[in-house]
């Protein structure tokens, strides 16, 4: 029981700290500390901290524990090295307002269109022209002629000057019913060439007399007329005037009051038919007529002939009959048909 009491006794009695290493404990006092003074309420035990330089703040309680964060460990800055960026220089640029742009861009491109206009007309022009001369060199120099531009006499008796010269040569009854060379005596020039197996009997019908005097039409025992087709016609214009021959389709004769042609032109039949006429053609004139020079040139042939009208002793020769010399010009076309160009009258006498 002592010994329990002893340790009750022992149990009972004050603990005694055992001082930390760097602390030092406040002896105890022995007095009661008087919780009225205010002084002494707010004293509090702060222990001594050896090598604590850090003050405390007066604001902080004990109550409240101040967290101290540790400061991050200095990072230590590698130098660089950066090149400059050489800028150039830039020109100061004044603002330019929409409108005063857009005349000066109108005025820049209408010189340059005017200019591309004109070059385009021109190049047209020139194209146009070019190309035609193209086609006349096409039309006139792809022969078999030789292109020497020399002269060459040709001989009058070879079948090619002869058969020029048969297409038109005229006697004196021709000559004294149609002297000048136009569409009527072209239209019979192209009739003569037209051979005789063309032409075929047939009847008057649509036969016009009265534009056609003195030819009428009419089937009996002594007439039956003849005809030919249009066509026929057409191919030997083309082939003794050219293929683009514009002379127009008419009756076929010579003057007014001479029976020479007498074929009467009948669209609605597509033909021409043959008229009668009873007047005499007979003249007391004559003609003298030769072929004297036939001379090739490239792609033209000309024949020279010489003419001399004689007169009889009752009538004098009508003044349009003209001695002297003619010239027919004769050049080959694309299809290689001598085709007549002209003719011309050369004063002799």
């Amino acid at each position: 029981m002592n010994e329990t009491n002893n340790n009750q006794i022992n149990t009972n009695e004050t603990p005694v700290l055992t001082p930390m290493a760097g602390v030092t404990v406040a002896p105890a006092q022995a007095e009661p500390v008087n919780a009225s003074s205010v002084q002494n309420a707010t004293q509090v035990y702060q222990p001594t901290v050896a090598q604590q330089t850090t003050p405390v703040p007066e604001a902080a309680a004990p109550q409240q524990p101040v967290m101290i964060t540790p400061e991050p460990a200095p990072v230590e800055e590698v130098p660089t090295t950066t090149t400059p960026i050489e800028t150039p220089p830039q020109t100061p640029q004044q603002p330019i307002t929409e409108a005063p742009k857009k005349e000066k861009k109108k005025a820049n491109i209408t010189p340059i269109l005017f200019i591309i206009i004109i070059a385009l007309v021109g190049y047209i022009f020139y194209s146009s022209q070019d190309h035609r001369n193209q086609i006349n060199n096409l039309k006139y120099n792809c022969t078999p002629i030789t292109s020497s531009k020399e002269e060459i006499q040709l001989d009058l008796n070879s079948t090619l000057v002869k058969d020029l010269y048969s297409k038109v040569y005229t006697n004196i009854r021709e000559d004294l019913a149609e002297p000048e060379f136009n569409n009527s005596m072209k239209l019979y020039l192209a009739y003569r060439q037209i051979p005789e197996k063309d032409l075929y009997t047939t009847n008057c019908n649509l036969f016009n007399s009265t534009a056609m005097e003195p030819y009428t039409c009419e089937v009996s025992t002594t007439f039956v007329p003849r005809a030919f087709k249009v066509e026929k016609l057409e191919l030997e214009l083309k082939k003794l005037f050219g293929e683009k021959t514009n002379i127009p389709l008419d009756n076929i004769r010579l003057g007014r009051n001479n029976c020479i042609g007498g074929f009467q032109y009948i669209p609605d039949r597509g033909e021409f038919v043959e008229g009668y006429c009873n007047q005499k053609t007979a003249t007391s004139f004559k003609a003298t007529k030769k072929l004297v020079e036939a001379v090739s040139n490239r792609n033209t042939i000309i024949l020279k002939e010489e003419v001399k009208y004689h007169e009889n002793e009752k009538m004098n020769l009508p003044e349009y009959l003209k001695s002297g010399t003619y010239h027919y010009t004769f050049r080959l076309d694309m299809n290689y048909n001598y085709v007549l160009v002209s003719k011309t009258y050369e004063n002799k006498y």
